[in-house]
């Protein structure tokens, strides 16, 4: 694969002899802090990423790399259902070499690949906006973070014992943390799924500074039973943050947040401060805790409303090349959403106009018999109508049809087409634990 983009330079897929090169070029255009993260990807050591799964843009003149692209497979679940997800990442582009469209011609090569993969959904985080020129939109909600300060971390009565411990997560406790974290993935719409080896290499794989590399642990009573997990992050991707970054809390079924919340919260400090101390938490300062969790995780509601302070959430934007195959896939889960319903028994058609193109579902006794491409002849066609990529909001339970009628003037849809949009795809206040 060699794609010309003119001025004598050459888009193609990074080989083994490109490693140093890719290594140095993404460190040389983000900085030191992902060195490990693109040496992990691009060495070897991934479980699902090889070489060449970059994309690199060649000057031929002095044979240097000044823009590349990494593709990391992973696969996702919707309500139970498998699917392939491609993730880009690591997009750089030399500053001398920007506003050539150097990433356009890349995403469109890293979207064939995804796509000859078998990937049915793209996903990425980054610069506001500018992924939606790829035909990506605001999907799944990143996090929603809350933040304790230490100072408000409740404290031990006098005389009273701690009842709950934290400590570090033994070799023995990776299975229990993969089934504790499968237990919760379960009850979610969205959840990324893990191979043995995939799980191996979130354990044990990763290269000591890559900042994508979490750590863990176990949550205890004093017969030392344990009650769930917390994941951390190692090594904070920004030195100047004062905050003691937790990924993911998740406690085994019949047991309470409320319960353990005073425990846990000091037993986080606790470790914040012994980080910090250590100097393994390379900032400044240290002021609390950022519970980097979902947007309605239970912790929260444990945790009194004047202890936390919110932090805005960052979006997943999302891309969904072929909408058909996608809800094609997911066809039983939304055949499922609608029992218990106001819809559930539905007969009839739903005609989706995205104004160039559009989707016709046909429903019989609540079952889906058919989903196909409808072109509609006029704008006003139709009994839903979706700008741009805005349906993918839809999809994805970042909004409710109401909200998205109120955010997009030209978004509309008859009551009954409302009702129904809205039982076919919940909300969904999770968070992904996509693989990196």
């Amino acid at each position: 694969m060699l794609v010309s983009c003119g001025d004598n330079l050459a888009l193609r897929l990074a080989g083994p002899d490109d490693l140093a090169a890719l290594i140095d070029f993404n460190t040389r255009i983000f900085d030191e802090r992902i060195t490990d993260w693109a040496a992990d990807l691009a060495g070897g050591r991934h479980p699902t990423v090889q070489t060449c799964d970059f994309t690199v843009v060649e000057d031929l003149r002095d044979k240097k790399i000044v823009s590349s692209v990494c593709l990391i497979s992973q696969t996702w679940q919707y309500d139970g259902i498998p699917f392939q997800v491609g993730r880009p990442e690591l997009v750089a582009t030399d500053p001398d070499y920007r506003r050539r469209g150097l990433v356009r011609k890349q995403f469109e090569a890293i979207h064939a690949r995804s796509a000859a993969k078998g990937e049915l959904l793209q996903v990425i985080t980054g610069v506001d906006w500018f992924y939606r020129q790829f035909g990506y939109e605001m999907g799944v909600k990143l996090w929603g973070s809350r933040c304790v300060n230490g100072m408000d971390v409740p404290k031990l009565k006098e005389g009273e014992t701690e009842v709950y411990h934290l400590r570090p997560a033994t070799s023995g406790d990776h299975e229990f943390i993969r089934d504790v974290y499968d237990q919760a993935a379960r009850g979610q719409l969205f959840a990324a799924l893990r191979s043995p080896e995939e799980w191996d290499y979130e354990f044990t794989g990763r290269s000591k500074a890559n900042t994508r590399r979490r750590e863990w642990l176990v949550l205890a009573d004093s017969e030392g039973e344990r009650l769930g997990y917390v994941q951390y992050l190692a090594c904070l991707p920004l030195p100047h943050l004062p905050l003691f970054r937790i990924s993911q809390v998740e406690l085994k079924v019949g047991v309470g947040y409320l319960n353990v919340m005073p425990s846990l919260l000091r037993g986080l400090w606790e470790k914040a401060q012994a980080m910090y101390a250590s100097g393994e938490l390379p900032c400044r300062e240290i002021h609390g805790l950022e519970l980097a969790l979902e947007r309605d995780h239970p912790l929260y509601r444990a945790i009194p409303k004047n202890l936390v302070r919110d932090l805005k959430p960052s979006p997943w934007y999302i891309r969904i090349p072929d909408m058909i195959a996608f809800l094609s896939k997911i066809r039983p889960a939304l055949e499922g959403h609608l029992v218990g319903t106001v819809a559930e028994g539905y007969n009839g058609e739903l005609k989706l106009n995205f104004f160039r193109s559009g989707i016709q579902l046909v429903f019989d006794s609540g079952r889906i018999s058919a989903i196909e491409k409808w072109q509609p002849g006029e704008a006003w066609q139709g009994d839903a109508r979706f700008p741009d990529a805005s349906f993918l909001e839809l999809v994805c339970g970042w909004r409710r049809f109401e909200e998205m009628s109120e955010s997009f003037a030209d978004c509309w849809g008859t009551h009954e087409a409302a009702v129904l949009l809205d039982c076919l795809f919940p909300p969904f206040h999770g968070k992904v634990w996509v693989l990196a």
